[in-house]
Parts: structure tokens; sequence; C-alpha cells
């Protein structure tokens, strides 16, 4: 038999019952959005740093990187040009640049609410620190 939380009282439904089961999905699916974010940012840099131990990254390199948008209950993506298409080597301080432009764009994008943007300029943050150290006055 299967009992759903928002049942009470002999199968009456309750609607405090059903608001907080749905607070609670509505949190779950927020977690676990972030978090498959944050999981594919962690192999982006993974991936990111093998191809340039590698040399593969000689030609341009442009990241998009996802992030759940909670406003919309989605993943979307942010596109960073780190480096734009020629023969320019790889240099890490070349991430650490392109995450403070992304930054700057997040900041000012109007269609992101308080949260997203915050969970963002983190990821951000995070891509940051990966390929810095981050002189002062690039901090996100």
């Amino acid at each position: 038999m299967v009992t759903y939380p928002w049942v009470l009282d002999g199968g009456k439904t309750s609607e405090a019952g059903q608001a907080e089961t749905g607070e609670q999905v509505g949190a779950a699916v927020l977690r676990r959005g972030r978090e498959l974010a944050r999981l594919e940012l962690e192999e982006i840099v993974a991936k990111t740093k093998r191809w340039a131990s590698s040399g593969r990254l000689n030609r341009g390199l442009r990241l998009s990187l996802p992030y759940f948008d909670d406003g919309r209950a989605e993943m979307r993506w942010i596109d960073l040009e780190v480096i734009p298409p020629g023969r320019i080597l790889f240099v890490p301080a070349f991430v650490v640049l392109a995450a403070h432009r992304g930054a700057q764009r997040v900041r000012c994008d109007g269609q992101l609410n308080d949260s997203t943007r915050e969970h963002v300029l983190g990821l951000l943050r995070e891509l940051q620190q990966a390929f810095g150290p981050v002189p002062q006055g690039l901090e996100i």
C-alpha cells in the first residue's frame, strides 16, 4: 500500500500537506539541478586541463557552463569565449579572465532571479579558482 504524505484524516486531502509536499519536491529539484551543474563543471574543468596538457586547446576555446535556473526549473548554459579561434597558446589565466567577464554579464542579466544569479556566480568562482591564482580585482 502506498501512503501519500498529503492524505490525512481518512483520505481527505489536506491543502497544507499538498503545498508542503510541493515545496519539498521543488527544493529537491533545485538541489539536484544545482548539484548536476556542479558535477558537470568538475567534468569540464578536468577535461579542459587534460586537453591543455596535451596541447589540444591552441586553436581556440569556448566553454558552455551549465547552471540550474530555478525561475524556469530547467538547466541552462552560459557561454564563455576563453580563447578566440586562431593560433593562440592556451594559458590558464585566460579561463580566469573569461570567468570574470562572464560574472560581469551575469550580474547585469535581468532575466535571472537573485538565487539563480548567486548560483551562477558560485559556479564561475569555482571555475576561476580551478585555473587561478585569481589576481586582486578579478575575484568574483
